[in-house]
């Protein structure tokens, strides 16, 4: 019994060092592997970071414009009062290129009618991935409202 256990163990340690010599074998591997799906990886964390970014920034403009139009249904004064506020509301980062529009359908009386608030805005894409797929480094986010005057 105990003589089988040694050829067991013997057997086990010659193994063990063939597996060893053929993973040593395959050593330039691993760096194949990663260099074929290392920019995969990159353009799909790219692609997650981009299009966070600007669907977080697109509910900035939706907010922008019904802040807007919320605004100019209690205090239906000037547009500019309502572009302001506006401005007011968004992000320092994209306020500035925020082009806002105003209209009330009732503009003689404009309790009577409605208002609608526009809101288009520029941001830049953070990669440069992404900017190849949309033809530049920056999209166009825009936003309308509309809302009864009260």
């Amino acid at each position: 019994m105990s003589r089988m256990l040694c050829v067991n163990e013997h057997r086990g340690g010659k193994m063990f060092a063939d597996i060893i010599r053929w993973i040593r074998k395959e050593d330039g591997q691993a760096v194949v592997e990663l260099a074929i799906t290392l920019p995969i990886l990159i353009m799909i964390l790219c692609a997650i970071i981009d299009f966070g970014w600007l669907f977080t920034n697109q509910n900035i403009v939706d907010n922008c414009s019904r802040e807007g139009a919320r605004f100019a249904i209690v205090h239906s004064s000037g547009t500019t009062a309502i572009a302001d506020h506006v401005r007011a509301v968004a992000p320092d980062y994209i306020a500035n290129s925020l082009v806002i529009t105003v209209t009330f359908t009732n503009p003689t009386n404009p309790s009577l009618g409605d208002v609608k608030v526009e809101v288009n805005g520029n941001v830049n894409v953070l990669t440069p991935i992404v900017g190849v797929f949309v033809h530049g480094d920056t999209i166009n986010l825009s936003s309308s409202c509309t809302m009864k005057v009260e």
